[in-house]
C-alpha cells in the first residue's frame, strides 16, 4: 500500500523498452534524491515483448516507493488514464522510458510544489539529439508566474512549451477531472488546451530537467492516417476550446496541417475544415496579428499566391 501524503508521482510506461529503461530508471533515482520518501513511482508495462518486465519487477524489489504493472492495453491513453488512475500523488509528472533527467533536478521542485502548490508547474523539454554533445547538469529552477493568457498564448505559438505530458508537473486533481482519450498517440494534445483553460496558478521554468531523446522510431517521424486524424481532431477540440481571442494563433497549427500532413487526410468532412481553416490564413487581420510569427505570415502569402 502506497503512504499517505504523496506529493508526486512518477509514472514511466514502458513497451519493448529494455535496451533503455536501466538507465532511464537511474537517472529518475539521481533526480529525486533525498526526495523520494515524498514520492511514488509507477511503472506500467504494456504488452512488452522483450525483458522490460523484469527490468521493472527488479526496480521494485528495490525500491519500495516504487509498484509495476503489467497491461495489454498497447495503447498510450489508456495506459496513462491507467497510471493516473492508480496513483495518489498531489502532482503528477511523467517520463518516458527512453528520456534522462538531470540529477537533483526533482529534489528542487519538489521541494518547489511543496512550498508553492501551483496547479501547473511546465518546463521547456531539451530536445537531444546526441546525448554526448549535451550538458546534462542541472542549474536549478528558473520560474515565472503566468497568466493563463500568457500561458495559452506562448502554447499557441510553441514557445517554451508545447502539449507535452511528459516532463510537466500537474495537480492529479486536474488530470482526473479531464480523463485522456484512447489514443494512440496526440493524447497529451488532445488535454493539454483544458488544463491550460482550467488552472489558475501556471508557472514556467526556463531551466529544463527534462532530455527528450529525439530517435529515428519516434511517432513525430513516422505520421499515418490514425496519427494525423488524431492530430486533427485535437486541433479542432483547440480551436473550439480557445475562441475568439486566440483565433489568429491556431490557425497558425490549421496552416501546419495544410502544409505539412494535408495528404494523410482521408475523411472528405476533414478536407472541407482544412480548407476552410486554411483560407481564413488569407486574411488582413492575420497578416496584421503581432503575435502571429513572420514565419507564418509568409506561409499563407504563398498559399494565397498558389490560390
Amino acid at each position: 500500500m502506497p503512504k499517505p501524503n504523496i506529493l508526486l508521482s512518477v509514472i514511466i510506461a514502458a513497451h519493448n523498452s529494455g535496451n533503455y529503461l536501466r538507465e532511464t530508471l537511474q537517472s529518475l533515482l539521481d533526480a529525486l534524491g533525498e526526495s523520494i520518501t515524498d514520492c511514488e513511482i509507477i511503472l506500467i508495462n504494456d504488452a512488452s515483448s522483450d525483458n522490460t518486465e523484469a527490468v521493472l519487477s527488479e526496480f521494485t524489489q528495490t525500491h519500495p516507493q516504487a509498484r509495476s504493472f503489467n497491461v495489454e492495453f498497447k495503447n498510450i491513453g489508456k495506459v496513462r488514464n491507467f497510471a493516473i488512475a492508480n496513483s495518489h500523488g498531489e502532482y503528477i509528472t511523467m517520463l518516458d522510458s527512453d528520456d534522462l533527467l538531470k540529477k537533483g533536478s526533482l529534489n528542487e521542485i519538489s521541494s518547489f510544489l511543496y512550498q508553492n502548490k501551483p496547479d501547473l508547474l511546465l518546463t521547456k523539454l531539451h530536445e537531444v539529439h546526441e546525448i554526448t554533445d549535451v550538458d546534462q547538469n542541472w542549474k536549478g529552477l528558473k520560474t515565472e508566474l503566468l497568466t493563463q493568457n500568457e500561458a495559452i498564448t506562448r502554447f499557441l505559438i510553441h514557445k517554451d512549451f508545447q502539449a507535452h505530458l511528459i516532463g510537466q508537473f500537474i495537480k492529479r486533481s486536474l488530470l482526473q477531472a479531464n480523463p485522456i482519450p484512447d489514443f494512440s498517440c496526440y493524447e497529451d494534445f488532445y488535454i493539454f488546451p483544458q488544463l491550460l483553460t482550467q488552472s489558475q496558478s501556471i508557472i514556467y521554468s526556463r531551466e529544463s530537467h527534462y532530455l527528450y531523446i529525439k530517435r529515428s522510431s519516434s511517432l513525430s517521424n513516422s505520421p499515418s492516417a490514425e496519427r494525423i486524424k488524431n492530430l486533427f481532431v485535437c486541433t479542432e477540440k483547440m480551436d473550439s476550446l480557445f475562441g475568439e481571442n486566440f483565433h489568429d494563433l491556431v490557425l497558425c497549427h490549421w496552416l501546419d496541417i495544410e502544409l505539412k500532413q494535408k495528404k494523410w487526410i482521408t475523411l472528405d468532412e476533414h478536407l472541407d475544415i482544412l480548407n476552410k481553416k486554411a483560407h481564413e490564413t488569407c486574411s488582413l487581420r492575420f497578416f496584421l496579428n503581432p503575435k502571429v510569427r513572420f514565419s507564418y505570415k509568409k506561409r499563407a502569402a504563398k498559399l494565397l499566391w498558389k490560390k
